[in-house]
């Protein structure tokens, strides 16, 4: 019989597989016509657009090398997920996985903010691009801690 903790460690493409099917949703909420929501898929966006300054030869590839893209983060995702659980419980894996993707959106989130520099750079710029960024950085770094911390409440059956 295999148990759940060796599942778990065998099947890291099942959570690669999760982490890519919620990147991919993140993604798509840039079609919600509410501007807090496509703060996300904006800053995937974003941080493709810095991939691509740094190696232009993927600019005619786009179609192709961004899905690459998301597919990295979904195993950096992943791993990040396989390697913060705090325990071996029997909570659903989406939402320990949920815990890693949003980990890195924080953390892509926090390094734009600090990227665009706000009024780190000089006081003469826009404060508003480094609040918001830090802001959604610190809920989504704040929404990872939550998932990938939660202990299982074991039901105590009476003796």
């Amino acid at each position: 019989m295999v148990s759940r903790h060796t599942l778990r460690n065998t099947f890291l493409g099942r959570d690669v597989a999760i982490a890519y099917a919620i990147i991919v949703g993140l993604y798509f909420l840039k079609f919600i016509p509410f501007q807090p929501v496509q703060l996300p898929p904006y800053l995937l966006i974003v941080s493709y657009d810095l991939i691509e300054v740094a190696l232009p030869f993927l600019s005619p590839y786009y179609p192709t090398a961004f899905p690459l893209f998301l597919y990295v983060l979904a195993i950096s995702g992943a791993g990040i997920t396989r390697k913060l659980r705090v325990t071996d419980s029997e909570q659903s894996p989406w939402l320990q996985t949920l815990g890693g993707v949003c980990l890195i959106i924080g953390v892509l989130s926090i390094g734009f903010g600090v990227f665009v520099g706000g009024p780190l750079v000089s006081s003469t710029d826009n404060p508003t691009p480094l609040a918001i960024t830090g802001t959604t950085g610190i809920i989504f770094l704040g929404i990872a801690w939550w998932l990938l911390g939660r202990k299982t409440i074991h039901p105590t059956t009476p003796a």
